[in-house]
């Protein structure tokens, strides 16, 4: 591998924290509830910042303006002495001299209350920063190979509230953002290793990083980069995506947008309101990066240290910001990038008052169809469905069992399936009692009951579907979470699957 970055930079890169990742299903569902409180804690200390930012600014630039009116008539003044060897004399003045020491003790209060705005303004930024890295840097813990990466955004879907829970809404906005982030980091990565950006600061960033561009970050179990290359392409690209996408909606909680959803963040809003709200959170997003977080300070050894380090952090920064950016021909596919997990979100972790559980198993339709009409990118949303399947992690699904002939219960429990229409289940019932190994089983189209040729075919009456199901054939796998199905116990995998698509034909 080529690498010409410099010895500074490769010190910030933090190798050893690379096999730190928690491996028990316990650790993991506790990572999220840190990141979601970590993400929380964010989210009000932003609503902080939109009151009270834009008049710190002001102040500092007042404070700022009348310090150079200060210095320069003291210099006009000092200049003149030298000059002339005498004091001039001052218009309203009895005392020249008395009128300088004003001056200078005027100038130093003025210093002094400056400096404290500004140390104050800086602490913040600097708590921001840490605060944001932090959190990007735990959750790509969780995100370097497919088994890990499953078992954390199956652990997001499993744990969000029931359809008619009042605290649904409110919970799945702490969900969303870790959820998103997740997916937009996953995205990213399918997409890097089938094909080139355009984007002029990843094709700077990432020149000469692999060896192999088919080396995936996202590996079934462990990568093969190496951690210096891991540990500089989670740093210079991946957490700056994470980063966008984890706080893409923080301009939702400035004034301005509380404004427009008039007391309830869930209500439906008219056209008009949601796009004077969308450029609303877009340019409030944009303020927070650039006065609330800004680029981070670091001591040097010298001067063209302290300027490479500065040059270096603000392409990164405006490599955030062209998330935020109206659409061009740098950033055209980042907003692409982005839009697909948001609208997946809006199915799986949805903040809709009104949402039917039903609905998630439309979400790959849904985008197959946005594909086709060009409202996402084809070769981008293929991708992701390919990642996400036609049924989605933790929820619930009905298949004909071909060792026990009976219709069983699974869960989704993995993402990249081999076909889409294939889900990677885990078996939860066994002649429908409660049974669980650590084998995974694929369950092909022809013994899933969701698919009505599969029903026709099978050895069950219609009239036995219509009276145990319903017309309802799938679950909610949220009602059994952590109630039944232990979370430990779910997520503990051998590495094996086995294959479920020999369908028992119905008797004629």
């Amino acid at each position: 591998m080529k690498n010409n970055k410099n010895k500074w930079q490769l010190s910030t890169y933090q190798t050893q924290r690379l096999s730190a990742i928690p491996s028990m299903a316990s650790a993991v569902s506790k990572k999220i509830s840190s990141f979601m409180s970590a993400h929380r804690k964010m989210v009000d200390e932003a609503s902080t910042f939109f009151t009270t930012y834009k008049s710190d600014l002001l102040k500092l630039k007042k404070l700022k303006k009348n310090l150079a009116n200060y210095s320069e008539q003291i210099d006009i003044i000092n200049d003149y002495k030298k000059e002339h060897g005498k004091l001039p004399q001052i218009v309203n003045q009895n005392s020249t001299d008395k009128y300088l020491s004003q001056l200078y003790k005027l100038e130093q209060q003025l210093k002094a209350e400056y400096k404290l705005l500004h140390s104050k303004i800086l602490q913040e930024k600097i708590n921001r920063f840490e605060a944001l890295d932090h959190l990007t840097d735990n959750m790509l813990d969780l995100l370097n190979n497919q088994r890990t990466f499953s078992q954390f955004l199956g652990t997001i879907v499993l744990s969000t509230p029931l359809p008619d829970e009042e605290v649904r809404c409110i919970r799945n906005e702490k969900f969303k953002p870790i959820y998103i982030a997740g997916l937009v980091v996953a995205l990213f990565e399918e997409v890097r290793v089938t094909r080139d950006f355009n984007n002029a600061y990843l094709n700077e960033t990432m020149q000469d990083m692999f060896d192999n561009n088919t080396d995936s970050f996202m590996a079934l179990e462990q990568n093969g980069l190496s951690n210096e290359v891991m540990a500089q392409y989670r740093e210079d690209v991946l957490k700056p995506i994470a980063k966008a996408a984890l706080l893409h909606s923080i301009g939702s909680y400035a004034p301005e947008a509380q404004e427009i959803f008039a007391g309830d963040r869930y209500r439906m809003l008219s056209v008009k309101e949601r796009a004077k709200l969308i450029e609303t959170v877009r340019l409030k997003s944009i303020d927070y990066f650039k006065f609330g977080i800004g680029i981070p300070q670091r001591k040097a050894n010298t001067q063209e240290e302290k300027l490479e380090h500065t040059q270096f952090e603000q392409k990164k920064l405006s490599f955030i910001l062209s998330f935020f950016e109206k659409d061009n021909n740098d950033n055209s596919e980042l907003h692409k990038l982005l839009r697909i997990p948001l609208i997946y979100s809006s199915f799986m972790v949805s903040t809709k008052p009104e949402f039917n559980y039903k609905k998630i198993y439309t979400a790959y339709d849904t985008l197959k169809e946005s594909a086709m009409n060009k409202q996402t990118d084809p070769i981008f949303t293929n991708l992701f469905l390919s990642m996400v399947g036609y049924f989605p992690l933790g929820s619930g699904i009905y298949f004909i069992s071909q060792e026990t002939h009976v219709i069983e219960k699974g869960i989704v429990s993995s993402l990249y399936p081999e076909n889409p229409h294939e889900p990677i289940c885990k078996q939860i019932t066994r002649q429908q009692i409660k049974s669980m190994s650590q084998k995974e089983v694929i369950v092909s189209p022809n013994t899933n009951v969701f698919f009505a040729k599969t029903r026709l075919k099978s050895e069950f009456e219609p009239e036995f579907y219509t009276l145990k199901y319903k017309n309802t054939y799938t679950w909610n796998a949220n009602e059994v979470w952590e109630v039944q199905i232990p979370a430990l116990e779910f997520w503990r995998k051998d590495g094996t699957r086995k294959n479920n698509n020999q369908l028992i034909n119905r008797t004629t």
